[in-house]
């Protein structure tokens, strides 16, 4: 079992699509849908990662996800919430 956050944890190997491993002791957070905050958060990631020069196919991935994540949240209104 690997802890993520205060949250959640897993019972698998987290892997990059790769299939590379990230390392156990690497921390990481997970952020789901249903938070109403989501986002308005990636998109100020987003704007700091174009102030950072990410390339454009990333800035564009990105952008893909928040575009589901509003779509997701626009259809599921009962099922998002403002975090505690």
């Amino acid at each position: 079992m690997r802890q993520i956050d205060t949250k959640y944890k897993t019972s698998g190997t987290i892997t990059k699509l790769d299939g590379t491993p990230i390392p156990d002791d690497e921390p990481l957070i997970l952020f789901r849908g249903r938070d109403r905050l989501l986002v308005q958060m990636l998109e100020h990631y987003l704007q700091l990662r174009r102030k950072a020069n990410s390339s454009n196919a990333r800035l564009q991935l990105l952008n893909d996800q928040i575009e589901i994540i509003k779509q997701w949240q626009t259809g599921n209104p009962n099922k998002t919430k403002t975090p505690e």
